[in-house]
């Protein structure tokens, strides 16, 4: 599916910058699969060696389109819940270094897509990250809370961003372990190439092993509900 909402870009050092160009980038049906072909391309080119996200202005992601959501059926909704999960997972265990710049606010959704990131870096002049769930009375599905559990690990964290939903500015989230680096907007994508030059070393990272290791590091034990389904 091609669309102007997202746009990857392959840089000659090697990386794919992966933009999300919808506004608040709020995530629908249709979102989803345009992130999913994206990358898909990303994966295609066998030179590329570590995956940047970004969004476009105010915010990363402001999270699930819940307006949309909302007009639909119950069939559909349960179905797009799956498919989140999905691309939570699959970003979890991209095979390739990953390092979500967050350009501005990263709220629920939002913010579970960053930490599905293997790396963060946060804009010390604009955005909040919070998982907002608590404020609008929405329970964590078990599928997510497993992400969650498997990818933040700091219980001060956890408190803060998780259970009172509080909206953290970049030096407070730095603090609380959530993101790696802070910066002015212009120096991020130099810290987040750093971050993943680093972690690929001198000699590079195999993508099939790397793929094995944050299977194996991040397990996967909860089903989402249509591969219930499927078992049935």
């Amino acid at each position: 599916m091609s669309s102007n909402k997202v746009s990857v870009e392959f840089t000659d050092d090697g990386f794919a910058i992966l933009t999300m160009k919808n506004g608040e980038n709020r995530l629908n049906a249709e979102f989803l699969e345009i992130l999913n072909d994206n990358l898909d391309k990303v994966l295609r080119n066998k030179s590329c060696k570590a995956l940047i996200t970004t969004g476009e202005g105010k915010f990363y992601s402001n999270g699930v389109d819940l307006k949309w959501l909302m007009k639909q059926s119950k069939e559909v909704h349960l179905h797009f819940r799956s498919e989140i999960e999905s691309l939570l997972w699959r970003m979890t265990h991209f095979p390739l270094p990953t390092v979500a710049l967050l350009n501005g606010h990263a709220f629920a959704g939002g913010a579970f897509l960053a930490i599905t990131h293997d790396y963060i870096v946060m804009n010390s002049k604009r955005g909040w990250f919070s998982m907002n769930e608590t404020r609008v009375g929405l329970r964590i599905p078990a599928a997510t809370r497993e992400v969650l559990s498997n990818k933040m690990k700091n219980t001060n964290a956890v408190r803060e961003a998780v259970l009172f939903a509080r909206s953290i500015p970049g030096p407070e989230a730095k603090s609380l372990g959530l993101v790696d680096e802070i910066g002015e907007l212009p120096t991020l994508m130099g810290a987040a190439k750093r971050l993943a030059i680093g972690a690929l070393g001198r000699t590079g990272i195999d993508r099939d092993m790397l793929e094995i290791m944050k299977k194996d590091l991040y397990p996967r034990t909860v089903m989402n509900i249509d591969d219930k389904k499927s078992k049935l």
